[in-house]
């Protein structure tokens, strides 16, 4: 049965150098920049997001004591701790996701959502899949499936407003964030998105037709 101490490849003994030395080599193993096959990358973002989790969980030996409590009475952690770690992940995939760092982004993210994978989490993570380009239709799918599950949240209809947006998709874009502005007609992100995607139609509009008299 895998744990994280299989993932790591270490036993439930290890020392923390032991731990530690582990995960720096998996972690460069499977670090997704290093593999540019699309398959072979996908793999390496599961695997990377399990190898991460693992390490932070032992690393920190409160949590380590609580996830082998765990392990020994065959039940799933269900205390703080995972909450912790997942709104942890989430708040450092937002700040690289504000530095234009989606990949990092969408690792921590995927931890996140494997702590707790509440539609906030599942949003942000597809709009970051999106943002790589690479995955945008599992990003789609998952901004998809969070509004499904919290359909009154205007934030989740401003993350698939920009995700439209990025793509090109400007109607899609216009009518998330119309729906955004449904549930919060003060929302600063949807009115700017409404704005900016208006300001793009006038541009168009102008140079078709400015040249003619």
């Amino acid at each position: 049965m895998e744990n994280y101490y299989s993932i790591l490849g270490v036993s439930n003994t290890a020392t923390q150098s032991e731990i530690k030395r582990s995960y720096i080599r998996l972690a460069q193993k499977y670090h997704p920049d290093h593999i540019t096959d699309k398959q072979k990358k996908q793999h390496a973002h599961e695997q990377f997001a399990k190898i991460t989790a693992a390490y932070r969980t032992l690393s920190d030996e409160k949590l380590r004591g609580e996830y082998d409590k765990s392990l020994e009475s065959g039940a799933k952690p269900k205390d703080n701790a995972r909450e912790i770690q997942a709104k942890n992940a989430f708040m450092r995939a937002i700040a690289f996701l504000k530095q234009g760092d989606p990949w990092r982004a969408t690792n921590l993210l995927r931890i996140a959502c494997r702590y707790n994978s509440q539609p906030l989490y599942i949003s942000y993570l597809g709009l970051a899949l999106v943002y790589t380009k690479q995955y945008k239709n599992e990003g789609f799918e998952k901004l998809s499936q969070a509004i499904k599950e919290l359909m009154f949240n205007p934030i989740l209809y401003v993350n698939l407003g920009l995700a439209h947006e990025f793509v090109g998709n400007r109607s899609e874009a216009l009518q998330a964030y119309y729906e955004a502005i449904n549930w919060d007609s003060k929302n600063k992100t949807a009115k700017s998105g409404i704005e900016r995607l208006q300001q793009q139609k006038k541009g168009f509009f102008s140079k078709l037709f400015g040249g003619r008299k």
